[in-house]
């Protein structure tokens, strides 16, 4: 079956294409509004959530945090795989999810329609969920010892358009290295295989604040790596440039070839919701989520930063919250003086 491309010239699946025809149907018909409506009516409501590519974290966090709403609300939510972030960005320019998956470092690109968005975009925050540490990352082998060392040298940082090609991009922006470099992308696997194989000089790390992902346990078990170290100067930098690049760490021994806690470039996991869905129904997927936190955190690893205040530790500065979202973390006295609220 052929698939048929979005503006982002990513794969879209034939069922965003029924969504997209639901939507549009229910708008033509003086319905489009009840969609997001908080009323009697929750029970029936279907909310789309954007994740990630299959088996990924961000895929396997935003199921979770799905049907912990759908467990604890009236509230009724499905999850569809997509290829993260910046796609969850344009789906909700075109209204075809409510809820998604995106990173910190989308927010600044997508709010001012840089490339690759075709226009400007409005999301609003709900909260973090994670830190995703991907710094730079070698061989422990390798001749390469700092950032200025890739000059001339192969860098894979994942899939092109992926957040973290984005960050990369930006940090060595602020480093002085972009234009040196031999930029090459591919998934995940071809990233990480690459390395192993030899193919590429340098990839980034995996971890969600601080705890490696399978697939870089996997790497390292048989091909020690080592972190570049990143000077919270060049960090500063990069925050000029995009306000969501963050500032992680690696612990020391939880990857081989890491013997000690090194700073990682990093970016935050945020969930996102479209400015359509009301303030009531924004407030009851945050009250399902976060008055049951500790089932929530009992799904796995992938869950073990949900809760407060980290859910508002890690939100972009200067990007608005959902008004359901803020009057729930003002309720819970977690809201604070950086946030701003949705008008």
């Amino acid at each position: 079956m052929t698939k048929r491309r979005n503006s982002l010239n990513m794969p879209e699946v034939s069922r965003r294409s029924v969504l997209r025809g639901g939507l549009m149907g229910l708008a033509a018909a003086g319905a489009g509004s009840a969609v997001f409506r908080s009323s009697s009516v929750l029970a029936q409501q279907n909310l789309q959530w954007g994740s990630s590519s299959i088996g990924s974290t961000g895929y396997v966090i935003m199921e979770g945090l799905a049907n912990t709403v759908n467990r604890h609300s009236d509230l009724r939510n499905a999850s569809m795989a997509t290829s993260g972030g910046t796609e969850n960005m344009q789906l909700f320019s075109e209204g075809i999810i409510q809820f998604g998956q995106t990173t910190s470092t989308d927010w600044k690109p997508a709010s001012e329609g840089q490339a690759p968005y075709p226009q400007p975009i409005e999301v609003h925050q709900m909260f973090a969920y994670t830190l995703f540490n991907c710094t730079p990352m070698v061989r422990a082998d390798s001749d390469i010892e700092t950032l200025d060392d890739l000059r001339g040298r192969r860098c894979m940082p994942s899939p092109a358009g992926s957040s973290t090609a984005t960050m990369w991009r930006v940090l060595f922006e602020a480093a002085g290295i972009q234009d040196d470099v031999e930029w090459t992308y591919g998934s995940w696997r071809e990233t990480y295989d690459a390395l192993r194989g030899e193919a590429v000089d340098c990839i980034p790390s995996l971890l969600t604040n601080g705890r490696p992902a399978p697939i870089l346990s996997e790497l390292s078990a048989t091909v020690p790596v080592r972190a570049l170290p990143v000077s919270d100067e060049i960090l500063a930098r990069a925050r000029e440039m995009n306000p969501g690049v963050a500032r992680g760490e690696i612990p020391g021994g939880v990857v081989p070839g890491i013997d000690s806690t090194v700073a990682a470039a990093s970016f935050s996991g945020v969930l996102a919701a479209s400015p359509n869905v009301e303030a009531d129904v924004a407030y009851e997927v945050m009250k399902a989520i976060f008055e049951n936190e500790e089932d929530v955190r009992g799904l796995g690893v992938q869950f073990q930063d949900i809760g407060l205040p980290f859910g508002t530790d890690y939100l972009v500065a200067g990007f608005p919250v959902h008004k359901g979202a803020a009057r729930y973390l003002k309720e819970r006295g977690a809201w604070h003086d950086g946030l701003t609220e949705a008008s």
